[in-house]
């Protein structure tokens, strides 16, 4: 269950990296790790003003107490959050989306298996990581594109070997604008009935009337979430579900109703020093009134992608490539084409 709730926490760390350890009189132990990557991608048809792109992909260091009985993680730097058939910005503009901190909390464990975390947490619906890094791809799916990616909040959870349960309460998709905050309900139900595999179920109600921001229009979309995995040697296979609904509010300018779903299947091999991941997913957007886009491909669009991406490490250092290729019902690039294709590398080191 630990490891189940590491996952949703911080989901697939793709390399290994050994982190740098200090030994305090006052606090104990404290961890340092971070990263610092660069990528490349290019786009056969575009869906913004460049056909390609290249930038910083992580520039993060992360400072870390493990929780004994008290801690804390300080996660902060430069991110890149590139997704499949979506424009690409400056990894500066997906930046301050969240700050330069996206990730800053206090933990308390007062008795074991309960864990009691407050300030900025990283979501808790989803399979994939919001820092590329972390992430078995350089691009994440669409499916991650409907999700929320940091709250600012109080998250309670109580697990065991075999049960962990989650909830909190947090600013629903989050805003810089604590004036126009409306608080949104988190949980989450998860079961580790083998070793080697986990199923969990993750939900996230924001108030109704949310006003929208710049993480999310709309951003009352309430979300519900299933996540299992399941590892065998060394294949690691994954699914991510998600269904989406906006409810019709005035203040939150949805007119009417907005529903979307979609479902994501992840697979890794990893036989070291290669690693070899891909997803395929299907995902829907629901045609409403308001022409509410809550995949990124527009109103009413329906789409399927894949992504495969082998990677190469070498102590800190790795470098991996990327294909993935988008298919709509609709056209959705700049040029009015219903297809995409994208070929990337990213390379850097950990420590």
């Amino acid at each position: 269950m630990k490891k189940y709730l590491l996952l949703t926490a911080l989901t697939g760390c793709v390399f290994q990296a050994s982190a740098l350890e200090l030994k305090t009189d006052f606090m104990g132990s404290i961890n340092v790790n971070g990263a610092l990557t660069g990528y490349i991608l290019y786009s056969n048809n575009k869906t913004d003003n460049k056909k390609t792109r290249y930038d910083v992909g992580s520039a993060i260091i992360q400072i870390s107490k493990p929780a004994e009985p008290w801690g804390f993680n300080l996660m902060g730097g430069a991110y890149s959050l590139p997704v499949v058939g979506v424009g690409l910005s400056k990894t500066a503009t997906y930046t301050d989306l969240y700050s330069a901190l996206p990730v800053a909390y206090l933990e308390l464990t007062p008795v074991k298996g309960l864990s009691i975390k407050a300030g900025r947490l990283p979501t808790i619906i989803g399979y994939e990581s919001a820092f590329t890094y972390l992430n078995n791809y350089i691009q994440r799916g669409l499916v991650w594109n409907m999700q929320p990616v940091f709250h600012q909040g109080v998250r309670v959870s109580y697990s065991t070997d075999l049960l962990g349960v989650t909830l909190g309460v947090n600013d629903g998709f989050f805003t810089a604008s604590t004036a126009h905050a409306k608080a949104a309900l988190e949980g989450s139900i998860a079961l580790t009935p083998v070793k080697d595999g986990s199923i969990a179920f993750n939900f996230l109600i924001p108030s109704k009337s949310s006003r929208p921001n710049n993480t999310a229009a709309p951003a009352n979309k309430r979300e519900y979430n299933l996540v299992a995995s399941y590892s065998i040697g060394n294949l690691t296979a994954a699914v991510d579900a998600l269904y989406v609904e906006a409810p019709a509010d005035s203040e939150a300018q949805v007119p009417s109703k907005a529903k979307a779903s979609g479902v994501a299947l992840h697979l890794a091999y990893n036989l070291k020093p290669f690693k070899v991941a891909g997803r395929i997913e299907y995902v829907k957007d629901n045609s409403d009134v308001g022409g509410i886009d809550l995949v990124g491909l527009g109103d009413g669009n329906k789409a399927w992608t894949f992504t495969l991406t082998p990677s190469y490490s070498k102590g800190p250092l790795f470098v991996r490539g990327e294909l993935s290729y988008v298919a709509a019902d609709r056209p959705f690039t700049s040029n009015s084409k219903k297809n995409q294709t994208r070929l990337g590398v990213e390379v850097g080191f950990l420590f």
